[in-house]
């Protein structure tokens, strides 16, 4: 009589224990089991570029606080939007770019595997000003580009534009 009793609580365990391990996601929200961006993941390459998102505008300003050149800016806030970047697009118009942002002030250094665009690197501190510029970056180099001093926010424009509307160490940057 033991051993039943203990064969049914074997039995009803297992039961509960294998029901409970259902993996299968369970719907939440409004139920119209539709993916969010989120869970969109994309295998990007030279046939298959990422297309240009804006996500917000970004300014330079001068010292006298005048806008002296302004962005419609693409956002790259995750490690997978980090490492990408650029990366694979072919032409970028002179009125966008990449902003990247980052949880802390520290050290920062880009490079520019699979990116096809030359590119001005502008570093930026948590004070949102100009702390070093690469600029004129080499297409398809490896060769790393570190910031001069911390930074919290790196933003990527077509090369030459640093040089064209006057952005250099001290610019402040509003977005």
């Amino acid at each position: 009589m033991k051993f039943k009793t203990l064969a049914y609580i074997t039995i009803i365990a297992s039961a509960i224990v294998v029901s409970s391990c259902d993996k299968t996601p369970k719907p939440r929200g409004n139920n119209d089991n539709k993916p969010t961006k989120e869970l969109k993941v994309r295998k990007y390459d030279f046939d298959n570029p990422p297309e240009f998102r804006k996500d917000g505008e970004l300014q330079f300003i001068n010292a006298s606080d005048s806008v002296i050149f302004s962005i419609d800016m693409e956002l790259a806030t995750t490690e997978e939007e980090h490492a990408r970047g650029l990366m694979y697009r072919k032409q970028m118009d002179e009125n966008k770019g990449m902003l990247f942002l980052f949880q802390d002030e520290d050290w920062r250094s880009f490079w520019m595997r699979n990116t096809l665009i030359p590119l001005d690197i502008i570093y930026v501190n948590a004070k949102r000003e100009v702390v070093s510029i690469c600029k004129n970056a080499k297409t398809l180099d490896e060769t790393s580009l570190p910031s001069e001093a911390p930074a919290m926010y790196v933003i990527e424009i077509n090369a030459g534009l640093c040089d064209k509307y006057g952005i250099d160490k001290g610019t402040k940057v509003n977005f």
